[in-house]
């Protein structure tokens, strides 16, 4: 695990588990909304993710990877309890495994801790799911800075 002044990142390989906890500087009720509300998601996320925030509902992320392969993410939404928690199966076209992404926030007044839990990788872990790991492990780090962007966007345009 390692740690810095507003989050932490535990990569825990054999456990099949990738956290990363960082800070965003919005009060709870609006980091839930920029983390769940369509036009939120799609200028921090993107037009390419659609999600219904109730329990049973679908969730789809479709991209192109740098070589212009297309691929795509989906699951299921298991539990939704805003403003504090969302749970989702996440599976992609080529895994023969289905994976959990859970989001968990923390009220910290006029902040609010938001803490990415994908775990579930199958364990041990051979060199494919390892490389896999660290692919969501960097997409989840870009995920959340451009979240942090967008919040802090967000927030200067209410002012």
């Amino acid at each position: 695990m390692t740690s810095t002044r507003t989050g932490s990142v535990t990569i825990d390989v054999d456990a099949g588990l990738l956290k990363i906890t960082d800070v965003i500087r919005v009060p709870i009720k609006t980091a839930w909304t920029l983390l769940t509300n369509r036009r939120h998601v799609s200028a921090w996320w993107g037009d390419h993710v659609d999600i219904e925030l109730r329990p049973g509902g679908a969730f789809e992320e479709l991209w192109s990877d740098p070589e212009g392969h297309r691929s795509r993410a989906f699951g299921t939404v298991r539990e939704v309890s805003a403003p504090f928690f969302l749970d989702i199966d996440w599976k992609e076209d080529d895994w023969p495994y289905t994976t959990r992404v859970s989001l968990r926030l923390r009220d910290l007044g006029i902040a609010t801790e938001i803490a990415v839990a994908h775990q579930n990788w199958p364990t041990p872990a051979d060199d494919g799911v390892r490389a896999t790991m660290a692919r969501h492990y960097h997409a989840w780090k870009t995920a959340l800075a451009r979240l942090k962007a967008h919040a802090l966007q967000s927030q200067e345009a209410a002012d």
